[in-house]
């Protein structure tokens, strides 16, 4: 009884554990579609990477996928209607190495089926042979929140390159003499690998002698049979406007012998631009740094990105690769000031989509000029002397009329001093020139201000010396000269004052003068007059006669003097 109990127990421990183990059990397939299939050289042939997930939910697919770079290469990878939304590693490929790469996610709760679109790879065939498409380093991640992976088998492709296309027709009646070989060109789509934006594509071909009849077929079906007949037949035929995506132009030949093969011709056509994007500055739209890092990317839902134009100001296109370097790009060097950036996203059928953005680079400290001549002879050298950032480049421009005629370059030292020598031969003239600093980031300051030299004429200068010797003497003569005139001005007109004056005192003295002595002749007359009245009346005696006579007389010479003298001073 009790071995039957303990058998019991194992037998339901052991259902357990079978459960438990297959519950956990690796079940996801990553295969290729189409697994086998025969394309001719040249032609496209497209396949499809795609996961079975058995009923689980899984959040992430990466593979490598190897394919023979000598029979295949890829044309372009097609991710629009993929299971994937988020992309750890865009899907990329190298024909060098003969790889196809991708690393996929989708958020919670993730995907469950057994169709699971991953990828799309075009390749084109490039000789005969046989073509083995196989997956390795390959993961499918469980949405278990530990990442399992549940790759449990993987299943490639082959393909099988013929020398021609050869695809039974409709009817096939056996003949006796071989069908000319019908060649399908197109002249608004010459190159079956690329994209175009044109969507009415036109098809020509050369008939052969005696045909008949031709039938044609436009699909996206790479194996499609024509089935639209034209007798006679036609030799080119323009299709209507077609929806992007891959087509084939399918051609039959009808002669005497019966149906050609089948040819074809791929055009692919995509007219939608890539989708709006903008342009973000990781480390702010203002900065120090002359080199900017931007941030930008886009996608393109049909033919992809080819590259992307950058463009900074009224700069030419800086072309960059269409995924490698558009997260971070680092702008070139710009000068000081605010710019405008232009990103344009091409894509592979030359459609486009523009975003721009500003940004502004603040100048560093410009150099301080310590020294330089204002004026110097033709043949002279330039000296200028300055100082600014350590082990930086100074750029110095000389410019005469707002045309710049010199751009010289220096270097500072470790501490920051500088010098330059202009040895050139300049032509005389008037020169202004001014300096910028460009640091070891390649940072740069503004512009100095302008400072002006004078270039002279050494005959001029020396002809301008002489003359200036001379007309220095000459000056101080005339200084002196002058200074003469001046003190002789001075003194004659002192001289006029004082003789003017001196008139005009006399003038005075002489009315007072002549006013005193007529006070004094009037007072003598009357006492000559009572003299002489006295002698009517008693004869005068002979002193009194003889003072009388020598008085008036003297009397008479005084007024003489007195007038004589009055007059010389006035004169």
């Amino acid at each position: 009884m009790i071995f039957f109990k303990r058998k019991k127990y194992i037998l339901i421990l052991s259902l357990f554990f079978f459960l438990f183990v297959f519950d956990k059990a690796e079940a996801a397939t990553l295969y290729i579609k189409p697994s086998q299939t025969e394309v001719s050289v040249g032609n496209i042939v497209n396949v499809q990477i795609s996961v079975d997930t058995s009923g689980k939910f899984i959040n992430n697919v990466e593979s490598i996928i190897s394919f023979p770079k000598d029979l295949l290469e890829v044309v372009s990878l097609d991710n629009k209607s993929s299971i994937f939304s988020l992309w750890v590693e865009n899907p990329s490929f190298s024909n060098s190495i003969g790889q196809a790469t991708f690393n996929g996610g989708v958020p919670n709760p993730g995907f469950q089926g057994g169709n699971g679109n991953i990828i799309s790879i075009i390749f084109k065939t490039k000789k005969v042979g046989t073509a083995s498409i196989i997956f390795s380093n390959s993961a499918v991640r469980e949405n278990d929140g530990l990442g399992t992976d549940i790759l449990s088998s993987q299943r490639g492709s082959t393909i099988n390159i013929v020398s021609s296309t050869k695809i039974e027709p409709i009817v096939q009646p056996q003949t006796n003499e071989p069908i000319g070989v019908s060649i399908i060109t197109s002249k608004t789509h010459p190159d079956q690998a690329k994209w175009y934006s044109d969507n009415t594509p036109e098809f020509s071909w050369d008939l052969p002698k005696g045909a008949v009849g031709v039938r044609t077929l436009i699909g996206t079906a790479s194996n499609g049979v024509p089935r639209v007949e034209y007798a006679p037949p036609i030799s080119k035929k323009k299709v209507d406007a077609l929806p992007d995506g891959i087509y084939y132009f399918s051609l039959q030949i009808k002669t005497a012998n019966g149906w050609s093969d089948i040819y074809r011709y791929r055009v692919n056509i995509d007219t939608t631009p890539p989708r709006p994007f903008s342009i973000t500055f990781p480390h702010g739209e203002k900065s120090f740094d002359p080199e900017p890092i931007i941030l930008f990317d886009t996608i393109d839902n049909e033919s992809g990105i080819s590259h992307y134009d950058i463009k900074v100001g009224n700069g030419g296109p800086e072309r960059t690769a269409p995924l490698a370097v558009s997260n971070p790009y680092s702008l070139p060097a710009q000068y000081p000031g605010t710019h405008t950036v232009i990103v344009k996203a091409i894509d592979r059928a030359g459609n486009s989509t523009n975003a721009s953005a500003d940004f502004t680079i603040e100048a560093i400290e410009s150099p301080i000029i310590t020294y330089y001549q204002d004026e110097i002879e033709s043949g002279d050298s330039i000296k200028i002397r300055g100082t600014t950032y350590p082990d930086s480049d100074i750029t110095i421009v000389f410019k005469q009329d707002e045309k710049v005629i010199s751009e010289e370059h220096t270097q500072s030292n470790s501490s920051g001093d500088f010098a330059f020598f202009l040895g050139k031969r300049i032509d005389t003239g008037v020169y202004t020139f001014t300096a910028r600093v460009t640091d070891g980031r390649g940072a740069k300051s503004n512009e100095t201000l302008p400072l002006t030299i004078a270039v002279k004429s050494a005959l001029l200068n020396s002809l301008t010396s002489t003359v200036l010797n001379y007309l220095s003497a000459a000056i101080l003569i005339v200084l002196a000269l002058g200074g003469i005139i001046l003190s002789g001005t001075y003194v004659w007109r002192r001289y006029l004052s004082i003789i003017s004056s001196m008139k005009k005192e006399s003038r005075e003295a002489e009315d007072t003068v002549k006013k005193s002595f007529d006070i004094l002749r009037k007072d003598l007359r009357e006492h000559i007059a009572k003299l002489k009245r006295a002698e009517s009346k008693r004869k005068l005696t002979k002193e009194e006669i003889e003072f009388l006579e020598q008085f008036e007389e003297e009397l008479e010479d005084a007024e003489n003097v007195i007038d004589k003298e009055i007059g010389d001073i006035t004169r």
